[in-house]
């Protein structure tokens, strides 16, 4: 194992690469140690942690720390937080309904789902409960699952909570636009004393 500092400027941390590092090599001249730096294994991985800044806090973080566990192939864990974000979703929104299903029934009757981000919710219950009550030897979660899983949470933290703070600072802006250009088309008052 080595330590590696990345060559980025704006970086500059430290990842250990572990590995292959040094082959030994026969020349004319001397055995020289070459270090193999194009096939190693790097810690930490590649971690991918995306944002949901219009999400409140804490749902945004258990999202982010999904598609974390999803990057190091921990697929049941992702899976896991990504049905606890669909239920903290609807309690976010005010529904105390007893059970995940009815809250899910809840956020489409209210209009605040559509029926396709409604039955994706329920595809991740399904899919969560599964761990969620122990049975995780049953039905073992592929890569490709677990990816699905996460881009319907995605779309549901979306409609839910980002498409309409955009949409709200589209609409400000539109009125800020409007009132600018209103105030720049009214005439300035006629001097007093002047002739009308």
């Amino acid at each position: 194992m080595a330590a590696f500092r990345c060559s980025n400027e704006s970086c500059a941390r430290l990842s250990v690469g572990w590995g292959f590092l040094y082959r030994i090599t026969n020349t004319a001249a001397a055995k020289s140690q070459l270090p193999l730096t194009d096939h190693l294994q790097w810690e930490p991985l590649n971690i991918r942690r995306p944002e949901f800044p219009e999400v409140p806090t804490e749902i945004a973080a258990t999202a982010s720390e999904a598609h974390a566990c999803l990057s190091i192939n921990a697929t049941r864990a992702a899976v896991a937080l990504a049905r606890a974000v669909v239920e903290a979703t609807a309690k976010a929104k005010g529904i105390t309904v007893h059970g995940i299903v009815a809250k899910i029934e809840r956020l489409r009757d209210d209009g605040i789902v559509s029926p396709l981000t409604a039955e994706a919710s329920h595809q991740i219950r399904r899919d969560g409960n599964s761990i969620a009550h122990g049975d995780i030897g049953d039905e073992p979660v592929s890569v490709d699952d677990a990816e699905a899983i996460l881009e319907f949470m995605d779309s549901l933290l979306d409609e839910v909570f980002q498409r309409p703070a955009k949409l709200n600072r589209l609409k400000q802006r539109h009125d800020e636009r409007k009132q600018g250009h209103g105030a720049s088309e009214q005439l300035p008052p006629a001097p007093s004393g002047g002739p009308a």
